[in-house]
């Protein structure tokens, strides 16, 4: 059986701590992949502006070019409308590999998902698809992180795994307004990422 990871995102841009992530979830949960899935159109960000998903996946896939172990894929950009990650979930599910393996899925998310994730689409449905794996974002600590993950798995019979990193204080929120104010971000971007967000005159308002 092969064990996937899934890290979605807007990827708006990707940056080192993603990448980061990605790296740790491989290693504590000895995955075969690390699929990155740029996103589409987000449910909750469906009114912000969002730079073109060419650009988006771009960015993703020249970030992770040194990395034999991470993926890119753009199911989510060409489906079209809004993305859901029960519908990712079914679609990787069924997707079969070269080898037609069995597989495991695990969905990489940040913390602030965990705490809202009873708002998601089928929430249900994503549980019996893959384990959610939560790392620490967005100011909320490990107990309460502890707390609504026993309450989640115990009403939707599913399992969750948090993991257990280093923070790094990097946001794609920051990076743009870096950028936009004309200030250096070669430290928490990738090379090649950098250059695509200058050549592209991105994130200058």
């Amino acid at each position: 059986m092969k064990r996937y990871g899934i890290i979605g995102g807007t990827f708006d841009p990707i940056h080192n701590a993603h990448l980061y992530i990605a790296y740790e979830a491989k290693e504590q949960l000895n995955l075969d992949e690390v699929i990155f899935m740029p996103a589409g159109k987000q449910p909750f960000k469906a009114n912000n502006i969002v730079t073109d998903s060419k650009l988006r996946y771009e960015m993703v896939k020249s970030a992770i070019e040194p990395f034999d172990e991470f993926s890119v894929s753009s199911y989510e950009i060409e489906k079209g409308g809004l993305s859901f990650t029960y519908e990712t979930l079914q679609y990787f599910n069924s997707e079969n590999d070269v080898q037609n393996q069995e597989k495991e899925l695990f969905f990489i998310t940040g913390a602030d998902c965990l705490i809202d994730i009873e708002k998601w689409k089928y929430v249900q449905e994503i549980f019996s698809l893959a384990t959610l794996v939560v790392f620490a974002r967005g100011g909320i600590c490990k107990k309460e992180m502890v707390n609504k993950k026993q309450i989640i798995e115990k009403k939707y019979n599913g399992k969750i795994i948090i993991l257990d990193l280093k923070e790094l204080e990097i946001s794609s929120t920051d990076i743009r307004e870096r950028v936009n104010q004309n200030k250096k971000i070669d430290f928490f971007v990738p090379a090649k990422v950098v250059d695509i967000i200058y050549k592209n005159g991105l994130y200058h308002y």
